[in-house]
């Protein structure tokens, strides 16, 4: 009867020590976040700053957005998905999301956007400050600013869209 209550004792002893550990209910996923940066410049216009906000919420991470423990961001890419306007219009940016420089890029915006240029971002130190924003904001606002010019001089009007989409691992707890 000893060795029973021993043996009982044992298991209630790491049953208690093992279910006060909330890691154990963490769970792992992916998820993908998208905003479209909607770009416009005026005839004449020499700066462009267009952003939008990244929401972590979305349908994956909505129940867990109070109990979001980590953000990877797996990839990370901008792309030009609509264009009209000065087929020369050039425009000299920083990506950037808060305030981290992701990307500068010189490009012709229509160049870009026929030939489906992705902009990936890849840099280490970069996305892991941009997934630290993710974390502790559950957002963070995206853009573009710097200098647009026309081919012969003035710009005219021109106006398109970047898609910014981010592939995240999340680990969040449910309690």
């Amino acid at each position: 009867m000893k060795t029973t209550a021993k043996i009982l004792s044992a298991l209630l002893i790491c049953f208690v020590f093992t279910s006060c550990d909330k890691d154990l209910l963490d769970v792992n996923f992916d998820t993908t976040v998208k905003a479209t940066i909607v770009a416009h410049i005026d005839q004449n216009q020499t700066t462009i700053d267009d952003y939008v906000v990244l929401s972590l919420d979305n349908k994956d991470t909505h129940d867990y957005l109070d109990n979001i423990k980590g953000v990877t961001i797996k990839k990370l890419n901008y792309k030009i998905i609509s264009f009209s306007g000065d087929r020369d219009a050039y425009i000299d940016v920083d990506f950037y999301a808060d305030n981290i420089t992701l990307r500068t890029e010189a490009l012709t915006v229509k160049e870009a956007y026929e030939n489906g240029v992705i902009f990936e971002i890849t840099d280490v130190s970069t996305l892991n400050a941009m997934a630290n924003l993710l974390k502790t904001n559950k957002k963070t606002t995206v853009g573009i600013i710097g200098q647009c010019t026309g081919a012969n001089g003035p710009i005219d009007i021109t106006d398109f869209s970047i898609e910014v989409t981010a592939e995240l691992g999340v680990t969040a707890n449910p309690l």
